[in-house]
C-alpha cells in the first residue's frame, strides 16, 4: 500500500494537461485526489486496524476528529449557502467545492495513516513529496530561463521592456501557488535527509532543498519567502545547529543569491525587486482583507459555502476597492483563514486553528527519536501557515498542508489505548460497506469533472482547428456536462462569436451567431462571473441593435457587481445615445469614480455627458 500512497502523494501536485483538458491545470489535480481518496477508502474498509491506526495515540485521535468534524462542518456550510451547486462542486478556477474539500482532507489523513503504519511507508510518503517537489521545481527554474514546453510563456510573463517580469507558476497554475507548495518539498526534504540515509534518499533530499529554494527565490512570491525564512528559524529553534554552520549556510546563499542577482540571468528577478518597492502593501489585498471581514459578518455562522467567494464578494466590495482596482475580478480573499471565513464561518476558522495547534503540539513534543524528523516537519507547517495569510487554497497546497499534520500527528508512540474494531460481521459490513459507498461517490465525482472537462477541451481544439461545424457539434453533445459543475459557457460565446465574424457564409455566419447568444445567455446562469456574463450579452445584443436587450444585461451586470465601472459606463454611452443625457450623467459621474479616473475613454465620455448637458442648459 506504500507505493499506492506514494503514488497519489506524487501524482496531486504534478498533474497537468494542457493539451487534453480545458482547465489543465485545476480539472487533473482534482480528479487526481477525488481518485486517490476513493482507493484509499477501499483500503481503510478493506484493512480497519491499519487504517485506523491513528487512533492510538492522543494527537492521532484528535487529527481523526478534527477530520470528522471538518467533513461534517463543510456538509452543512454547503447544505446553507446560497448557492448550492457551487458549494458542491466549488468553481472553475480553483475546483474548491465541498466535495472537493472533504475528498482532499481524507486522502490526506489516509495516506498520513498508511505512513504511520512503519517506517518504511514514512520514507517512501516523504520520498513522494520530495520527488514531486524536484520535478516541479525544475520546471519552474526552466519557466524563470524561457523554456517550457507545455505552457505558452505571455500567460506568466507581466510589463514591457527592462521592467518585464516572470512569474513561474510550475504545473500549478500561479507561482503564489507555486511557491506555496514548495515550502513543502524544502522542508521534507531536511526530514528525508534523517530517516533516509542511504545515498538515494540523501540525493533525492538536497535535490528537494536545493530546487525548492532556488525555484521559491525565482518565483518572486513574498509571502511565500518569509515563510521560508519563518519555517528555517523554527527549525534552527527546534535543532540547535551550531551557530559557525548556520553563519556559513547563510554567507554561501548571500553571496550566491547576489551574484545571480546583479548578473544578466538576474535581470527579470530584479525587475520584479523593482515591483515590489513600487507596491510594498502587497497590491489590493489590505483592502481586500478589510472586505472579506466585512462580507463574512453578514453570515458569520454557516458562511457563504464552500469556494463561494467567487460569486459573493462582488456585492460587498467596496467603492475604494474598485477606485483602487476598478478592472480587477478578486477570486479568493488571499487568506486561508478568512477564506475559512467566509466559506464555513467561525467554525471553520476554529477548525483550522485548531488542526495548526494539534500539528505544533505534535511536532513539539515527539518522542526523543523523532525529534529531527518532526522538527524538519513543524519547520514546513510553520512555512505553510505564514505563506498562507496571503495565498488560499488550492487542491495540492491543501493536501500537502493537511499531510504535514497528518505525518506529525503519526510521529507520537501508541499508547496503551487498544484498536476497538467492530467485532460484530454484520457491523464490520455495514462500516465497511459505507467506505465503499463513499469511495464510488468520490470516484463518480471525479469521473463527470474530467470527462466534462474533457468534452470542452476537444470543443477548443476543434475551434481552434478551424473546423466551427465540427466544434458545434461537440458542444452540443457537451451540454448534458453542466450539471457537474464544469462550464466555460463566457469563453465560448466569445469564441463563436469570433468564428461567426471570419465566416464567409452567410448560413454559417447566423448559425455561428445564434450559438454565440445561447452560450452567453447560458453563461448569465453560471454563479461565477455573473457580472462579467451580463456584460458580455450585452455587448452581443449591441452589435445585433437591440437596445432593449442592452439595457436590461447592463442592468444586471450592475446588479451582480454595483461597483463595476463597466457596466455603468457602457450603460451611460446607451442612454446618452437614446436621449436620456440626466439618467446618461449620473451613470458615467459613477462610472467615473468607480474608474478612480484612470481610464482615458471613461474621462473622454463623461466629459462628453457633461458637456452636452452644460450646453443645452
Amino acid at each position: 500500500m506504500r507505493w499506492v500512497a506514494a503514488a497519489i502523494v506524487f501524482a496531486i501536485p504534478l498533474a497537468l494537461a494542457p493539451k487534453l483538458f480545458f482547465y489543465y491545470d485545476v480539472t487533473p489535480k482534482a480528479g487526481a485526489v477525488l481518485a486517490g481518496a476513493a482507493i484509499l477508502l477501499v483500503w481503510a474498509a478493506s484493512k480497519p486496524r491499519t487504517s485506523l491506526c491513528f487512533v492510538t495515540s492522543r494527537f492521532g485521535r484528535w487529527n481523526a476528529g478534527l477530520t470528522a468534524s471538518f467533513v461534517v462542518l463543510t456538509v452543512v456550510a454547503a447544505a446553507a449557502s446560497p448557492i448550492l451547486s457551487l458549494a458542491l462542486n466549488g468553481s472553475t478556477w480553483r475546483r474548491w467545492g465541498a466535495v472537493e474539500q472533504i475528498a482532499t482532507v481524507v486522502c490526506a489523513f489516509l495516506v498520513a495513516a498508511v505512513a504511520r503504519s512503519s517506517q518504511s511507508h514514512l520514507v517512501a510518503v516523504l520520498r513522494a513529496v520530495c520527488g514531486a517537489g524536484v520535478l516541479a521545481a525544475l520546471y519552474g527554474i526552466a519557466q524563470y530561463f524561457g523554456f517550457d514546453p507545455f505552457l505558452p510563456a505571455a500567460t506568466y510573463l507581466v510589463g514591457e521592456g527592462r521592467y518585464q517580469i516572470v512569474r513561474p507558476p510550475g504545473p500549478m497554475g500561479h507561482s503564489d501557488y507555486f511557491a506555496a507548495f514548495l515550502l513543502w518539498p524544502v522542508f521534507a526534504g531536511v526530514a528525508l535527509w534523517i530517516v533516509d540515509p542511504k545515498r538515494g534518499g540523501r540525493w533525492l533530499a538536497g535535490a528537494a532543498v536545493l530546487t525548492g529554494v532556488v525555484a521559491l527565490v525565482l518565483a518572486g512570491s513574498r509571502g511565500a519567502l518569509l515563510g521560508l525564512a519563518v519555517g528555517a528559524a523554527m527549525l534552527v529553534w527546534l535543532e540547535r545547529p551550531r551557530m559557525r554552520t548556520v553563519a556559513a549556510s547563510l554567507a554561501i546563499f548571500a553571496a550566491l543569491a547576489t551574484a545571480f542577482y546583479v548578473s544578466p540571468a538576474g535581470a527579470r528577478l530584479r525587475a520584479r525587486a523593482f515591483w515590489i518597492n513600487e507596491d510594498p502593501a502587497g497590491g489590493a489585498r489590505l483592502r481586500l482583507w478589510h472586505d472579506s471581514i466585512v462580507m463574512s459578518t453578514v453570515r458569520p455562522w454557516t458562511g457563504f459555502g464552500p469556494d463561494n467567494f467567487v460569486a459573493e464578494f462582488p456585492q460587498y466590495q467596496s467603492v475604494e476597492l474598485s477606485r483602487a482596482y476598478p478592472d480587477f475580478y478578486h477570486e479568493s480573499p488571499h487568506n486561508v483563514f478568512l477564506d475559512a471565513l467566509s466559506g464555513q464561518g467561525v467554525a471553520g476558522v476554529v477548525l483550522l486553528a485548531l488542526w495548526i495547534v494539534v500539528g505544533v503540539a505534535a511536532g513539539l513534543r515527539a518522542p526523543p527519536g523523532t525529534r529531527p524528523v518532526a522538527g524538519a516537519l513543524l519547520g514546513g507547517l510553520t512555512a505553510s501557515v505564514v505563506a498562507h495569510q496571503f495565498v488560499v487554497f488550492i487542491v495540492p497546497t491543501a493536501f500537502v498542508f493537511y499531510l504535514g499534520i497528518g505525518l506529525l500527528a503519526g510521529l507520537e508512540p501508541t499508547d496503551s489505548m487498544p484498536i476497538s474494531t467492530p467485532s460484530s460481521i454484520p457491523l464490520r459490513a455495514a462500516i465497511a460497506a459505507c467506505g465503499v459507498i463513499a469511495a464510488v461517490f468520490l470516484a463518480v465525482a471525479g469521473y463527470r469533472l474530467v470527462t466534462a472537462d474533457l468534452a470542452l477541451a476537444r470543443v477548443r481544439r476543434s475551434l481552434d482547428a478551424g473546423d466551427s461545424r465540427y466544434a458545434a457539434a461537440l458542444w452540443e453533445s457537451a451540454k448534458g456536462f453542466r450539471s457537474a459543475g464544469v462550464t466555460a459557457d463566457l469563453y465560448f460565446s466569445r469564441r463563436w462569436a469570433a468564428a461567426a465574424s471570419a465566416a464567409q457564409d452567410p448560413l454559417e455566419k447566423v448559425r455561428l451567431a445564434a450559438l454565440a447568444i445561447e452560450a452567453a445567455r447560458s453563461a448569465t446562469t453560471v454563479p461565477e462571473e455573473r457580472q462579467n456574463a451580463w456584460y458580455n450579452f450585452a455587448m452581443l445584443a449591441a452589435a445585433l441593435n437591440d437596445s432593449q436587450t442592452v439595457e436590461s444585461s447592463l442592468r444586471s451586470a450592475i446588479s451582480a457587481g454595483p461597483d463595476w465601472f463597466k457596466p455603468h459606463w457602457a450603460l451611460a454611452r446607451l442612454l446618452y445615445s437614446t436621449g436620456r443625457t440626466d439618467e446618461a450623467r449620473r451613470e458615467a459621474i459613477l462610472a467615473l469614480d468607480l474608474d478612480g479616473h484612470k481610464d482615458s475613454e471613461v474621462i473622454v465620455t463623461t466629459a462628453e455627458i457633461i458637456r452636452s448637458l452644460d450646453s443645452r442648459r
